[in-house]
């Protein structure tokens, strides 16, 4: 009897195709009875771009030549919309129940989140991905960002593991870069003892390996993992290039292996490789959209002299100078990005400052609370920061210092001791109305701790 049956299958398990029911429901009993069984002559996929049909087959659970219901064809897309490589999928059913040609229309998942192998270090990362593909044919490096796919790449590792008769159990963790704009699927082996007892420097010659390995004592204090290495580099040891004007100066993928040796017993040996790029000097810089502050008022703070070693940790504390500066004309939301421009004929180095001000906030309201109406006022009138005022961001932490303390000592002197005190401060911008609200909380000095 001929057979048309089209159903759609979406990531809720909701179906969506209502007509495909009711033709069902209503055609008669022996009809829906023939309709619910059917031989499969034929399983064909349309949509299918990274996976394989060998491999979608295999995820429907079906066969060629099987007798099944439309519930056992339900339950084959759910099993294919489980299997974390589709985002959703509809079938059609035709011909005859003794010769039916079942097709699936697929959405694939895209993959697009790098995967990394963070500690296996028994093993290359090309046996690795060998490994997963052997379980997941569509691997290719990177997984999707939802789904069941990273269950199946874990399984994998977890096997390949056991094959090769190494302890450890492996886990599966999302991890991001500091800045949280790349994230990547982390696996790693987990109780497999991987203490790092070793650490060698390729390509170290400005800094001797001798430094580099000392200044490494993080890496020591940890058990391997490839992802806190690199994190550790960038913090740690590529300042040690940049203050010595190494401004280009960068660290390979660290490499590591298993040890033992009476030094290194069931431990990991780690291998940095650096390429630490040409010595630059000082040009000049530029500064662009700035207004506030003089050309001359900006290299002044900025510290950095012609033809002196271009000290990167240097350059990062003269634009907090500059950011000081700009906050002492009321420009709280500052923003500025630097792009380095190499001459490299010359081995010079020239900084492009581009500057974004933002607005010049006022000085708004100023509170004391925990004195006396007297002491408040008193301290009120030394307060030189008016309302309406361009707010100075470096004003309330000089009045702490200076001025509090000589209200302190009049207080004394005219014979209205104040008792301990401490000071606490607030300086709450509104952006709405652009200005900074001061309050200044004396409290109780709390008496010490009785032995």
């Amino acid at each position: 009897m001929p057979l048309s049956v089209p159903h759609r299958i979406n990531p809720s398990h909701i179906f969506l195709s209502v007509a495909a029911c009711l033709l069902l429901a209503l055609a008669p009993t022996p009809l829906r009875a023939q309709a619910q069984a059917m031989k499969l002559e034929k399983i064909e996929f349309k949509g299918l771009e990274r996976v394989n049909e060998a491999e979608a087959l295999e995820k429907s659970g079906l066969q060629v030549g099987q007798t099944v219901t439309i519930e056992e064809v339900d339950a084959a897309g759910d099993r294919l919309l489980n299997s974390g490589l589709f985002k959703n999928l509809s079938y059609s059913v035709k011909g005859k129940t003794d010769n039916a040609t079942l097709t699936f229309a697929v959405v694939e998942q895209t993959w697009s989140m790098p995967v990394v192998f963070d500690n296996f270090v028994w093993f290359t990362d090309e046996e690795l991905r060998e490994a997963v593909r052997r379980k997941v044919p569509a691997f290719d490096g990177t997984a999707p960002e939802a789904g069941n796919v990273t269950e199946q790449i874990k399984a994998a590792l977890q096997d390949f593991m056991r094959e090769r008769k190494v302890e450890g159990a492996v886990e599966h963790t999302l991890s991001s870069d500091p800045s949280g704009r790349r994230v990547e699927h982390l696996f790693s082996a987990k109780g497999a003892g991987l203490r790092v007892c070793k650490l060698s420097v390729v390509g170290a010659r400005a800094v001797p390996e001798e430094t580099l390995v000392m200044k490494s004592g993080g890496i020591f204090d940890n058990d391997y993992s490839r992802a806190y290495v690199g994190g550790f580099v960038e913090s740690n040891l590529i300042p040690l290039y940049q203050e010595r004007g190494y401004l280009r100066a960068s660290f390979g993928p660290p490499k590591a292996k298993p040890e033992t040796t009476p030094e290194c017993e069931k431990g990991v040996a780690v291998t940095l490789y650096v390429d630490e790029g040409p010595i630059y000097v000082w040009d000049k810089a530029v500064w662009e959209g700035s207004t506030a502050l003089t050309q001359q008022e900006l290299d002044l703070a900025l510290g950095m002299k012609q033809r002196e070693i271009a000290n990167g940790l240097k350059v990062d504390r003269g634009v907090l100078v500059v950011r000081k500066a700009y906050g002492r004309k009321g420009y709280l939301g500052l923003s500025i990005r630097s792009v380095p421009e190499f001459d490299d004929e010359n081995r010079r180095v020239t900084y492009r400052f581009l500057v974004d001000e933002g607005a010049q906030y006022k000085m708004g309201e100023l509170t004391v609370a925990g004195l006396s109406e007297a002491a408040v006022n008193n301290l009120r009138g030394r307060w030189r920061l008016l309302h309406g005022e361009v707010y100075d961001e470096g004003y309330l932490e000089e009045f702490v210092k200076k001025s509090v303390p000589e209200f302190q000592k009049d207080a004394l002197r005219e014979g209205n001791p104040l008792p301990a005190l401490k000071v606490e401060t607030k300086a709450t911008p509104n952006h709405k109305k652009q200005a900074v609200d001061v309050t200044l909380n004396f409290k109780p000095l709390s008496p010490p701790a009785k032995p």
